[in-house]
């Protein structure tokens, strides 16, 4: 039986029992032989022989990983007691899968498999883990571990940060291609073409935000890139679309690309840009990533440093005097935050029953003098609200100046990021611009009503479509972002309560809930409001309208015509209904 949700495969995966150790094997039965429409996992009479892997190693120049997972050291026979604390204590931070080879972040498809949250005897399953990664230095590795997967009828799998919450970084019995190591960034001062001339900068898809980011300032320039500064520039953040503190005035990151480097899967080294394989290159440019081939690099423009500013604050249910007043602050803080948008602005923030927290409100090409002023009519509109209780004073107003984006970036921002981690369950919605302007009494409602389950938010809020934006930097080619992205007035996720002491079962239990109780309060009030790709639910009801809102029959079509037989799959990305898993998680036509 074919299983087209992941719930029902992960269950299964999940009941084990045995000797305490890393197991690369899978749970299926040894003389299962496999048809040819599933891919291969451990144990199948189909899996690659030790001297395969043996000679993809010296292929790739002994650069081929096996996985041990981070937590064996909370299993025998590896347990350490020192370390395994340690593992406990920075549990699904990035610093501990990142630099990784298998590790992932997505704690859904992480299933609670070889965690420090088990018992130390239980045995140490590699689960969704890829059991191999390919360390790639160069465009021959990325070859190498293609052609290895075809011939040997198993997954192939791209691990760039493993920022992601659909387990796409991973996969049961997959060879995964780690590119955390092929991260070179090189400026262009001079990048030429009839579609730009400028300054650019040439990324390696293992390149990091902040890496890149700081390379650039250093030479006088601002790269639009994403928050978290592990997320990598050109993996699956530029093929989302990629928002940015810099969007107001620059756009989304898909909106700068000037060309784009893959892999295909017969092996070919592909040039996208607006006029050359320019399907292609629309379709990399937001729409998806993972689907098309193996991205390499990608080249984007990049713009002069100019001064910027931030303004930092945060409030809550006992400092605006009550609940009702709290949430009269927070509806007029969403409405006053409109014309600072227009402006260009973009603001990123968290709320939840009890508690907003502006990390920043960020104002590209002002001073913080100026933005202060920029900011006071929403200040009056929230002591106004507040019955007076929220001030200036109270609201704890932090302003913050740079020469750089960099700068202030790394001076206001990047701290707040360090301690974040995925939760077992989260969804993602826009709030439409139209429904903030026509529909914010029913807007606010739901969105108290889902807080009120326990649930908060983090949100980025832009207007991508601002004038201050088609003046300074519109999009160098039509390209596959969402509409309903650039319509949207914010995009919001949403998450649960979670720790990690919770017990597992209770992932399921709150992934259940969100989708069957949580999202349709908020769709009710905002329906078909769509969701960003890169920040949902892999269990959306419609991922072709809400995720790619008139683009997916494009999309399919330029996938059909570069991977016609589907060999790069993920949950969400262009081609996922053609897959499904069998009741032991073997990857199969559908």
């Amino acid at each position: 039986m074919l299983l087209r949700t992941i719930a029902t495969a992960l269950a299964i995966l999940a009941v084990t029992a045995g000797i305490p150790e890393v197991v690369l094997g899978s749970e299926s039965s040894p003389a299962f032989q496999t048809a040819i429409q599933c891919r291969y996992i451990p144990d199948d009479l189909g899996w690659p022989q030790p001297q395969l892997w043996n000679q993809l190693n010296r292929t790739v120049n002994g650069r081929l990983i096996a996985t041990v997972p981070v937590g064996s050291v909370c299993h025998y026979p590896n347990y350490d007691e020192a370390k395994c604390n340690d593992l406990t204590a920075t549990w699904g931070l990035v610093q501990t899968a990142v630099p990784r080879p298998a590790e992932f972040l997505a704690l859904y498809f992480q299933n609670n498999t070889c965690t420090p949250f088990t018992p130390s005897s239980t045995r140490c399953l590699l689960g969704n883990y890829a059991p191999y990664s390919i360390d790639v230095r160069s465009i021959d590795d990325v070859r190498a571990g293609i052609s290895f997967a075809q011939k040997r009828n198993i997954r192939l799998v791209i691990k760039n940060s493993g920022h992601d919450f659909y387990g796409q970084s991973t996969g049961k019995g997959a060879l995964s291609l780690w590119m955390h190591n092929y991260n070179k960034t090189t400026i262009i001062p001079n990048y030429s073409s009839s579609y730009y001339d400028g300054p650019a900068l040439h990324v390696q898809t293992g390149a990091e935000a902040a890496a890149a980011g700081a390379y650039v300032s250093a030479q006088g320039y601002t790269v639009v890139a994403g928050s978290c500064p592990t997320v990598k520039m050109a993996g699956g953040y530029l093929g989302g679309g990629g928002h940015s503190y810099l969007s107001g005035i620059y756009g989304f990151a898909a909106d700068n690309v000037l060309e784009w480097e893959i892999v295909t899967a017969d092996g070919e080294r592909v040039v996208a840009t607006p006029t050359e394989n320019a399907d292609l290159y629309w379709a990399l440019s937001g729409g998806g990533s993972g689907t098309y081939g193996v991205v390499l690099s990608a080249t984007v423009r990049i713009f002069p440093n100019e001064v910027i500013s931030n303004a930092a604050f945060s409030f809550s249910v006992s400092q605006a005097g009550g609940v009702e007043q709290y949430w009269n602050a927070v509806s007029a803080f969403h409405q006053q935050l409109k014309p600072l948008l227009d402006q260009g602005m973009v603001a990123e923030y968290g709320f939840t029953n009890e508690t907003m927290v502006v990390t920043g409100v960020m104002a590209p090409g002002q001073t913080s003098q100026s933005l202060q002023s920029s900011l006071q009519p929403l200040f009056d509109a929230l002591t106004a609200k507040s019955c007076s209780q929220l001030t200036a004073k109270s609201l704890g107003v932090k302003l913050a100046q740079a020469d750089s984006y960099y700068d202030l970036y790394k001076a206001e921002i990047e701290a707040h990021l360090a301690g974040l981690v995925f939760p077992a369950a989260m969804a993602g919605r826009f709030v439409p611009r139209k429904a903030m302007d026509v529909n914010s009494t029913d807007l606010d409602t739901a969105l108290r009503a889902v807080a009120e389950r326990g649930y908060s938010y983090a949100v980025i809020a832009l207007n991508v479509l601002n004038s201050v934006r088609n003046r300074t930097a519109p999009p160098i080619a039509p390209n596959a972002v969402q509409p309903n992205f650039n319509d949207a007035y914010s995009s919001l996720m949403i998450s649960p309560r979670w720790s990690n002491s919770f017990p597992w079962s209770e992932a399921q239990v709150l992934q259940d809930q969100l989708m069957n109780e949580i999202l349709p309060i908020y769709d009710a009030a905002a329906p078909d409001a769509g969701a960003y790709k890169n920040e949902a639910n892999w269990a959306e009801k419609d991922i072709k309208k809400s995720f790619y809102a008139g683009t997916y029959e494009r999309l399919d079509d330029i996938k059909k015509q570069i991977d016609p037989k589907g060999f790069f799959y993920g949950i969400t990305s262009v081609g996922f209904d053609r897959f499904a898993w069998d009741s032991a998680g073997r990857l199969c036509n559908a």
